[in-house]
């Protein structure tokens, strides 16, 4: 992580976010610096996946700020702002959201040529290198049917690095996983983790949280309940709710 001094990379402020009547995020705030891995906890329906979505603009809050690098992200400036945006803060999501008629190496060059202006042939070599990354280099040219849940959502994590954003957001990427498949996409977070890259990933894996964030959120009900270190959110939490949420998952 970078000095104490350096500009915070992202910086939420009071974000709130309804749907009709029903008020899903209720005064968010957060800041993050490059290189920190933040985990968000919390039940169904705490606001994790809502919040993910407003960051990068896939919803659009209802009221709050968001700051991108200094820069205003929400409200937005303008529409460049936005596109560029979308482009530095990478999603992986549940359910991969792969493309069925595309290869693995397609799904992960499509962005960098369409977005980035990238060569066929150099989007080509990239893409090799990102899947070979996630331990695929040998699945370039099978398609999404071919491949495992585990193996499909490598994928998706290859093709959010390849257009080599600054932040990588995660909403609950092992959740439509078998069991057996959880391992091997969590290994290959914990690899960008140590690299250094800038995470910050919704999960209901407590011992990722616990290995690998450096900060750990727990949501409740909207609210960010209780924040801090993984020793002490996870081990010796402060909240009551916190604990029945620990015990509830982790006796699971």
């Amino acid at each position: 992580m970078k000095a104490n001094g350096a500009a915070p990379l992202l910086t939420v402020s009071n974000l709130h976010k309804s749907f009709s009547r029903l008020e899903v995020l209720k005064g968010i705030s957060l800041t993050m610096q490059e290189g920190e891995v933040v985990a968000l906890i919390g039940a169904s329906g705490s606001g994790k996946s809502t919040l993910l979505r407003c960051l990068n603009r896939l919803e659009s809050p209802t009221s709050g700020t968001i700051h991108f690098r200094g820069a205003e992200l929400f409200p937005a400036n303008s529409q460049l702002d936005l596109n560029q945006a979308r482009r530095e803060i990478g999603m992986v999501f549940q359910r991969f959201n792969l493309f069925p008629h595309l290869t693995a190496l397609e799904n992960v060059t499509l962005a960098p040529r369409k977005v980035l202006g990238v060569s066929e042939e150099q989007a080509a070599q990239e893409g090799q290198e990102w899947l070979e990354r996630v331990h695929l280099g040998a699945k370039a040219d099978n398609y999404p049917a071919e491949l495992s849940g585990g193996q499909q959502q490598r994928v998706a994590i290859a093709r959010a690095l390849a257009l080599r954003p600054a932040l990588l957001l995660f909403d609950e990427p092992t959740s439509a996983l078998d069991p057996e498949l959880v391992g091997e996409v969590l290994e290959v977070m914990r690899d960008l983790a140590q690299e250094g890259r800038t995470m910050l990933v919704a999960t209901h894996e407590m011992s990722f949280a616990h290995d690998a964030a450096s900060r750990v959120l727990f949501l409740d009900d909207g609210c960010v309940l209780e924040e801090g270190p993984p020793e002490q959110v996870l081990e010796a939490p402060r909240q009551e709710r916190t604990k029945a949420f620990l015990a509830r998952v982790l006796n699971h």
